[in-house]
């Protein structure tokens, strides 16, 4: 079962991948939304990590296209830049399970992703 990012960040994603090989769980990033959908389509995802800062992300309209599918990610995390309070009561409104900053995702990424190892 492999964990799916949508991100756009090559930091992020490049950190988040590292994360992943230390907890052992296999990562995937995918760049827009189209992708992450087939993604879940093809195999059962136990969690998906939405990063906020994506040009045109709108939380409640990705959380709602997750859930309403026949296997539906198990967890939604998502992050994004502090200072976007905005962007993060969005995500906890749309029903994420977790909603983090970005400091707060870094920091904490090994540990989110080893919960599904």
């Amino acid at each position: 079962m492999t964990a799916v990012l949508l991100s756009r960040d090559l930091m992020t994603t490049s950190q988040s991948s590292g994360a992943a090989a230390r907890a052992s769980v296999p990562l995937v990033s995918v760049a827009n939304i189209e992708q992450l959908e087939a993604r879940c389509l093809a195999e059962v995802v136990p969690l998906v990590i939405l990063d906020l800062s994506l040009p045109g992300l709108v939380p409640q309209d990705v959380v709602a296209r997750l859930r309403a599918l026949a296997t539906p990610p198990e967890q939604i995390i998502a992050f994004g830049p502090h200072v976007h309070s905005d962007r993060l009561a969005a995500a906890r409104e749309a029903g994420c399970d977790e909603v983090l900053s970005r400091g707060q995702y870094h920091a904490q990424c090994e540990e989110l992703l080893g919960r599904i190892a």
